[in-house]
């Protein structure tokens, strides 16, 4: 198709047709400093939960090692990682003379349906999408003149592939479904004739027209650049790009953008933060700024894009769906959950499946999701909390054996105690004050099937007291999940139990800059065991582990190590003297660090010693 055809294709789809050339580039810029007073629009603080979808030109081989990802296809190609795996893979079934590029007239799209696509959206409870415009291989959804202008062949989706503008189709469609939409775009571009050879250049030809066509083309709700790692802000010219955004957006009051910037700036720009995987990266070890939100981005399998190679094991579950989206809504944030279509337009059955599961239990607990506010009590062993106004919201993904749920450390008083999901609708439960804490009976309900939900109506703004205390046996237990984490690698990640069950653990504890802390409020006067559930490669023996409890520090010299990492056994660091009952902070770190880590680390408990 020619360039001449396209424009007029452009111009008939009633859509602006930006001209390539951009603005000469503002005198002076502003700061982050003062791009970063913006404040994050209102939806996107309410809407807890969206769609990521990774689909192009890497959909037709669909194939990568099942620990990464396969949109990154042609990077493993090239650079020949995994052992080789998708080099051999693709010189088998394609050839070792087929190009990368051969694969775009593949991607045919043939069964796309942007309407069924918004649709599945809808019903999943989505408040929003974020779709990749141009992912790292410079293949585009939309007619880029300058993409194929700029390869020497056709690289985009009306003019190959799909012929079609698939952009423009599917956000048009997700509007009337009530989604808003989203753009992902990448910095970085493997194999263009001018990354990473002339990065101005690229800045000015390509980066800059694509970034404002998008955005003034189709008027995403969200934008979400990426691959921002290889360079500074300065060489992205990135503050020049976002301030053109803010000034020029049709939709200024609704826009927001994510972090991912420049080199070393994830956390400290932008509307919203990042994570993937529950990892910040690429931000220099400064963390997350504290008056922002964040959003956790991840597959329902591994892989964003769609991978072959992955089994139904890979795939996260019903119950893990829902309970990452209350996890990450417990702590303030927002899910961006993944999807990778196939090549010929279709959302994998599995996919769709999870989707559902989550859009029925939405149906029902949306209000304990939507609008609300980090949970003010601290994590639970059975479950989250969320929280909007006086009313305090409980998720409980285990029930408890004597149907006896204590809420610990809540100060004010319960009012009404309901469950969301009762089949006798908005019937009161009664409410007890216990040594434990206010505790509500569940003597005669029945749990949803996923993480049940019951709404704390307070007599007034809650007050809560987050110390973790000892249950009606005084025992203190704490799980992975419960702790603070400070900077360094480590982080939460799972591993099966004996059942098959997945459970939280912290991992990849190889830095002596990471720390967990736990915040305490044991028995005054009284001595406990202090007792860690943890996982140690042989080959990882050798670090010290640091205790700081209250104004004491010791150190525990790690020396024997289990089976594997996954092989859990309980340990015994000493025995501890409470000296009030006020809180107390419990704060491990590597003093040392072992050939390659320190521990994983399951949960801890402390132990009353009887006199």
């Amino acid at each position: 198709m020619g360039i001449t055809l396209l424009t007029l294709l452009l111009t008939l789809s009633g859509a602006p047709f930006e001209d390539r050339a951009t603005a000469p580039p503002p005198a002076d810029p502003p700061t982050w400093e003062e791009l970063n007073q913006r404040e994050t629009p209102e939806w996107f603080l309410d809407a807890k939960f969206g769609i990521f979808i990774h689909w192009g030109v890497y959909s037709v081989p669909a194939f990568c090692d099942t620990s990464t990802y396969s949109e990154w296809y042609q990077y493993w190609y090239d650079t020949n990682s995994h052992g080789g795996k998708v080099r051999d893979f693709h010189h088998k079934w394609y050839g070792e003379d087929f190009k990368y590029h051969q694969f775009a007239p593949m991607f045919r799209a043939e069964f796309f349906d942007p309407k069924e696509w918004a649709e599945i959206f809808r019903r999943a409870g989505a408040r929003y999408m974020v779709i990749t415009s141009k992912h790292h291989d410079g293949f585009c959804l939309w007619p880029s003149e300058v993409a194929s202008e700029v390869r020497g062949y056709p690289w985009n989706s009306l003019e190959t592939g799909p012929k079609r503008d698939l952009l423009g189709e599917l956000l048009s469609e997700c509007r009337k479904a009530g989604v808003r939409p989203g753009l992902y775009y990448s910095f970085l571009e493997w194999q263009s004739p001018l990354y990473p050879s002339n990065i101005p250049e690229y800045v000015e030809r390509v980066m800059f027209p694509q970034i404002r066509e998008i955005i003034t083309r189709y008027e995403p709700d969200v934008f979400w650049p990426d691959g921002e790692w290889d360079h500074p802000d300065t060489s992205w010219r990135s503050r020049e790009i976002l301030d053109w955004i803010y000034k020029n957006a049709k939709n200024p009051d609704t826009i927001v953008v994510n972090d991912r910037w420049g080199k070393g700036l994830r956390g400290q720009t932008g509307d919203y933060s990042t994570t993937e995987y529950g990892s910040l990266g690429n931000s220099s070890g400064k963390g997350m700024r504290a008056d922002r939100t964040f959003e956790e981005c991840r597959g329902i399998g591994h892989s964003f894009a769609f991978n072959r190679e992955e089994d139904y094991d890979i795939y996260a579950s019903r119950d893990k769906c829902i309970e990452m989206l209350v996890d990450l809504v417990s702590k303030g944030g927002s899910l961006l959950l993944d999807i990778g279509p196939t090549a010929d337009g279709r959302i994998p059955l599995i996919m769709v499946d999870r989707l559902f599961a989550m859009g029925r239990w939405l149906d029902v607990n949306g209000e304990a999701i939507y609008g609300t506010t980090r949970g003010l009590l601290p994590p639970m062993s059975w479950g989250r909390s969320t929280t909007k106004g006086k009313t305090i919201y409980l998720h409980a993904f285990d029930w408890p054996e004597n149907d006896q749920l204590v809420v610990p450390g809540l100060e004010t008083k319960i009012v009404r105690a309901t469950m969301l999901c009762d089949r006798v609708a908005g019937r009161a439960l009664e409410v007890q004050a216990t040594k434990s804490g206010q505790t509500i009976s569940l003597t005669g309900l029945h749990p949803d099937p996923h993480v049940s939900v019951f709404k704390l109506e307070l007599a007034g703004p809650p007050v809560v007291d987050p110390s973790i205390r000892p249950d009606d046996g005084g025992v203190a237990r704490a799980t992975a999940s419960m702790a603070e984490l400070g900077s360094g690698a480590l982080r939460l990640e799972t591993h099966r139990d004996a059942q098959g069950v997945e459970i939280p653990n912290l991992g990849y504890w190889s830095d002596q800059k990471s720390t967990a802390k736990w915040t305490f409020r044991l028995e005054g006067s009284r001595r406990y065991r202090l007792e860690v559930e943890t996982a140690i490669a042989p080959a990882a023996v050798g670090g010290t582990l640091e205790i700081r409890w209250g104004g004491e520090v010791r150190t525990v010299p790690i020396d024997r190590g289990t089976d594997a990492w996954n092989d859990f056994e309980w340990r015994d660091l000493g025995t501890f003297t409470s000296s009030s009952n006020a809180p107390t902070q419990l704060q491990l770190r590597a003093k040392e660090v072992g050939p390659i880590a320190l521990m994983n680390l399951r949960q801890l408990r402390w132990v009353p010693i009887e006199e």
